[in-house]
């Protein structure tokens, strides 16, 4: 097996990419496993739940399961309706794509949909699912990321064992966003997405949505975020 990676690794960090500009986003079949690239300009949702960790110490795995799964199933429905293209999952966190001259304005309304779901819809039926829990009163905190930029698809993984994995600012900043925690809000934006919204995206009877954040590093990434308490029904 060792001699395997050899030629393996060789075969990776030297052949050369057949890379494609991409007009709809790939699904892992479109992608070459051995050199295949795409280049996409998109915009990338990641919804968080947030204290899953918690969420298992405090209660049954079958309780906390049916939690993640309700959430899951809010953000993937709200994506979904708004043009997003699924691609990700991660334990409790869900990426959604977004292409097209609308996208950062459908990444952002379906970001406002998900927290309206969340909070009329999921957490006053938790108050039922818990009432005789150690903690019936726990309900979900979340938050959306949100940035946009060119990216970079690839296949990783093996034969019969592979997924798409986007290279590039988007996806990464995107995901450290949906990770704040102590703030309020339950969306978080770039200036990339900011700049481009709709004027009933960032404005509420004359009342901004949006907060401009004072910490302007998102990991080793310096831009402007700005962040949301609103919600929209679907």
């Amino acid at each position: 097996m060792a001699d395997d990676f050899d030629s393996k690794l060789t075969s990776i960090l030297y052949a050369s990419w057949n890379i494609q500009d991409a007009r709809v986003v790939p699904k892992t079949v479109d992608v070459v496993q051995r050199d295949g690239a795409k280049r996409l300009e998109a915009t990338y949702l990641y919804a968080d739940m947030a204290d899953s960790t918690l969420l298992a110490k405090k209660f049954p795995p079958e309780i906390a399961a049916r939690i993640v799964r309700a959430y899951l199933r809010i953000a993937v429905d709200c994506i979904r309706a708004k043009g997003g293209h699924i691609r990700s999952f991660d334990g409790d966190r869900v990426m959604g794509i977004f292409i097209g001259d609308r996208r950062r304005n459908d990444a952002v309304s379906a970001g406002l949909n998900i927290s309206w779901v969340v909070e009329k819809e999921l957490n006053p039926k938790l108050g039922t699912l818990l009432w005789n829990s150690v903690d019936p009163k726990w309900q979900v905190s979340h938050r959306s990321g949100i940035d946009d930029g060119q990216t970079f698809i690839v296949r990783g993984g093996a034969r019969d064992n592979s997924d798409l994995v986007s290279i590039g600012d988007a996806p990464n900043i995107a995901a450290k966003l949906s990770g704040i925690r102590g703030e309020s809000g339950s969306m978080t934006i770039t200036s990339r997405v900011y700049g481009y919204l709709f004027d009933h995206n960032k404005m509420h009877q004359g009342t901004p949505m949006w907060k401009k954040r004072s910490d302007s590093w998102v990991g080793p990434h310096r831009v402007d975020t700005y962040s949301c308490g609103w919600m929209r029904k679907p």
